[in-house]
């Protein structure tokens, strides 16, 4: 994670120190000199009782304790207007508890320094944070600031400027002068109704702030409704502090009421702090998430142990002073009734963390339900990995198999260095990786997000094998599928090709056996008739080797191609064989160049009408076969038919390259000839 830069650092410290030293002088000169605990009599414009203003330095020193680390935080890591205003508010506050101090020892000892000026700061230093904390759930809550919104921000800000000057000028019947207040009659006897006016509207706005907070949490999702509502709880309590800033003494208040009213900012440091903390950093909580975790769970205990003393101190003084052992007695009641309360306050702040789904007793829980529902392969691997990412709150998860290259996913963009978890922890050698990296490059992953990752690392280390299995398997079903489609192109091949062209050529010897009888030429017709049935015999041969899956063999290529020849005898074109050289082929492909020769020239007898074909073997240039005929041509024929796909087909198999010509004088000239990966064939 990056270092904050120097200038954030020095605001921040501008905050803390001086909060910090100045609620801690205030408590050191309270306790070393004894002062008494109400403040310097006029030095406070605001209409609460005596007994109320009593309690006002102890809620400077709090909210400077609590508002600085705070806004100090916010400073360094996500600077916003929110944290300026608690920065100013916890400095305020501090200022406002060490100026009742400073003027109460003032008037035990006149001779100390601008004790007229910092008593009165003891009245007026408060009142511009504590105004606008009513509209900070305003700046804080997500999307555009509607008119209610801006209007509300707007009447709190004028409010908070009135009530500021109005204090900060206020001349009080008390011993000591303020030196910032003109004296003027007429403008000091306006100055209660018009701080009383400020207040009245801020509390109105609070109200408001409230109602729309109330609102956005029916509105909001699972994740964002913890936040919120300790966020409404904090702010209502402060709301209900504002109460004792308006009403005047002279309602004379029951003791509870104006306890409550002066105990309700501490009580509210439990919710609002804290909420604040967590949707202010949003994000950039990864990696402070646990420190922020612990220190919420211990402020809330000590805030609760304290404003439970008060309170029960306070309603016992309403009755007589406490005895000494009352008050030990309250003392150790609040302690172990803290203890049990302990385990569900740590529950409530980790929920407000990192979320509903995201607490650590719900993380392993949610995030499992969902890989329990992930379907395997390639889609299901996706699908985990965008859970892992949606429930982790991660920039990026990547997960990969060092098995199998082939399986392997990415969701979202990586961001900075990934932190890397081996899904197959109990085996010798890793065959996953899980590679995930954290929302903005600067930020890690954080501890509790680590810890469910390791926990489920099992898991997902079976999704990751089972993917591998189901891309596997579907490779074993394209590959079964591709051989049988192999399997019949061949079939289809043998067909057409073999068996076609031979029955063909046995028709047309057939055809001319019969005209050979009817010319009376018995001996012509039966030789041709032998050689029908020898013609007959070799596709039985051939038929027989198609059902064994096998291609047929020709040993001798010259004597088939005659063969074929003489089948073409009585088809009505003259068909010979011109052997130009010797063709060194293996049977194999020996047979498949005779397929080939058989559908070429079954091709220039039936469909193009020639009268003349002549089948050369051998030849210069790699040539090993040409079959040239004189009929009409492919035209627009070429390249499509089942038969010509076949040749070509035939031709790859055999390392063969097949050609179709169409000379100018007419007719087809088909070339078939080695490639560069096959043998050359050699003339003779």
């Amino acid at each position: 994670m990056s270092r904050p830069s120097p200038v954030r650092m020095i605001t921040a410290l501008a905050v803390l120190i001086p909060a910090w030293g100045l609620a801690a002088a205030a408590v050191a000169l309270a306790w070393i000199f004894q002062l008494p605990a109400a403040p310097v009599a006029g030095t406070f414009l605001s209409p609460a009782p005596p007994a109320a203003q009593a309690r006002f330095d102890d809620i400077g020193v709090t909210v400077a304790l609590v508002y600085a680390p705070l806004a100090a935080v916010l400073l360094l890591r996500r600077p916003q207007p929110v944290a300026i205003l608690l920065g100013a508010h916890a400095v305020g506050s501090g200022l406002a508890a060490f100026g009742v101090q400073y003027g109460l020892l003032a008037v035990e000892h006149p001779s100390l320094p601008a004790a007229g000026l910092l008593a009165y700061a003891g009245g007026w230093a408060f009142v511009p944070g504590t105004f606008l904390t009513a509209i900070v759930p305003l700046l804080l809550l997500p999307g555009r600031r509607g008119p209610l919104r801006r209007t509300l921000v707007r009447v709190v800000a004028v409010a908070t400027v009135f009530a500021t000057v109005t204090s900060m000028t206020q001349q009080g019947d008390g011993p000591l002068d303020n030196p910032l207040a003109p004296w003027w009659p007429g403008y000091q006897s306006l100055l209660p109704g018009s701080y009383a006016l400020a207040a009245a509207l801020t509390l109105c706005s609070s109200l408001a702030v409230a109602g729309i907070l109330a609102v956005q949490l029916a509105k909001s999702g699972r994740d964002d409704r913890s936040p919120l509502l300790w966020l409404l709880a904090g702010h209502v309590f402060l709301t209900a502090s504002y109460v004792v800033t308006v009403l005047p003494a002279s309602l004379q208040l029951a003791t509870p009421v104006w306890v409550f009213g002066t105990i309700a900012p501490i009580v509210g440091q439990i919710f609002y702090p804290s909420a604040v903390l967590v949707m202010g950093l949003q994000h950039r909580l990864r990696g402070i998430d646990v420190a922020v975790s612990t220190v919420l769970t211990t402020s809330i205990l000590a805030v609760l142990a304290a404003g439970g003393y008060l309170l029960i101190v306070a309603v016992w003084e309403s009755y007589g002073p406490p005895t000494p052992i009352a008050v030990f007695t309250t003392a150790a009641a609040i302690a172990l009734g803290l203890l049990p309360a302990r385990r569900l306050i740590h529950g409530r702040v980790d929920r407000l963390v990192y979320g509903e789904s995201g607490a650590p007793d719900r993380l392993v829980h949610t995030l499992g339900a969902e890989v329990g529902e992930i379907g395997t392969g390639a889609d299901g691997l996706r699908a985990l990995a965008s859970a892992l990412r949606r429930t982790l709150r991660l920039g990026s998860v990547r997960i990969s198999s060092t098995s199998d290259q082939s399986v392997g996913v990415l969701v979202g963009t990586p961001q900075g260095t990934p932190s890397l978890f081996t899904l197959d922890p109990g085996s010798d050698e890793a065959t996953a990786v899980l590679a995930v990296t954290g929302s903005a490059p600067d930020l890690p992953i954080g501890r509790r997000a680590h810890e469910a990752i390791t926990d489920l690392a099992p898991v997902i280390g079976v999704v990751v094998r089972l993917a591998a299995a189901s891309t596997a398997l579907e490779a074993a079903r394209r590959s079964a599928s591709e051989a049988r489609h192999a399997e019949r192109r061949a079939l289809r091949r043998e067909l057409h090709d073999g068996l076609g062209p031979a029955l063909s050529g046995g028709g047309f010897s057939l055809a001319a056996a019969a005209n050979q009888l009817a010319r009376g030429d018995r001996a012509a017709a039966e030789a041709v008739a032998a050689t029908v049935v020898d013609l007959l015999d070799a596709q039985s041969v051939t038929l027989t080797g198609l059902a064994r899956g096998g291609t047929t063999a020709v040993h001798d290529l010259a004597g088939d191609l005659a063969g074929l020849v003489a089948s073409f005898a009585g088809a009505g074109c003259g068909v010979r064989l011109v052997v130009a050289g010797r063709v060194a082929l293996d049977p194999r492909r020996s047979g498949i160049l005779l397929r080939l020769a058989s559908e070429a020239v079954l091709n220039a007898v039936r469909h193009a009408g020639a009268a003349s074909v002549v089948v050369t073997l051998g030849g210069e240039d790699g040539m090993v076969l040409r079959v040239r005929d004189d009929g009409r041509g492919l035209g627009e024929r070429s390249g499509a038919g089942v038969g010509l796909a076949s040749m070509r087909e035939w031709a790859e198999e055999a390392e063969l390259q097949v050609t179709w010509e169409q000379p100018a004088v007419g007719g087809t000239l088909v070339l078939v000839r080695a490639t560069d990966r096959s043998p050359s064939p050699q003339a003779g």
